[in-house]
């Protein structure tokens, strides 16, 4: 056998074991006075933190997910990318208005060339579903998740003063 292909393959190989303690560390408990997706506890207590109610409870497939409000809004924030309810990896703050008639792609397209956190999208159903993903890998620290929740409110409130505008 060609040397050089052992070689190879022992790099693969050795890249690939070395890969599977960082697939541990993504599910790994959360750190101490870290806020992460896998510890939805921490996440919820981080948005109570930040002055905001949090209900912890479960979505329709056993994910967790979170009830809170901000600027008059009430949203959810969903957990994704999680292993059968656990191990979860990121969030996604989210909000969904009704159809009133007035929901377009024009008004969401408009939306989400002026604002960077939230995005803007029609649903099937003709709802707008209003949303900001974050990712928690390796955990965030109580100060950087609270400027991600300050972000969502202060995006809350900029909706208000969008559909304000869109009325006008």
């Amino acid at each position: 056998m060609d040397m050089r292909l052992v070689k190879a393959a022992l790099a693969v190989l050795m890249i690939g074991l070395g890969a599977f303690p960082a697939l541990a560390a993504d599910t790994a408990p959360c750190g101490r006075g870290l806020i992460c997706a896998n510890a939805p506890k921490s996440v919820a207590d981080a948005i109570s933190a930040a002055g905001y109610k949090a209900q912890l409870g479960t979505d329709d497939v056993g994910d967790p997910k979170i009830r809170s409000a901000a600027n008059g809004y009430d949203f959810n924030i969903f957990f994704y990318d999680c292993d059968k309810g656990k191990a979860c990896a990121g969030l996604q703050f989210q909000i969904i208005f009704a159809d009133d008639g007035k929901n377009s792609l024009a008004l969401a397209n408009e939306w989400n060339r002026k604002k960077r956190f939230a995005q803007m999208s029609i649903q099937p159903d003709k709802s707008l579903r209003v949303s900001y993903d974050v990712t928690t890998k390796g955990g965030m620290t109580a100060a950087n998740f609270a400027d991600v929740v300050d972000w969502w409110a202060v995006m809350m409130g900029e909706l208000r003063v969008y559909f304000k505008e869109q009325a006008s």
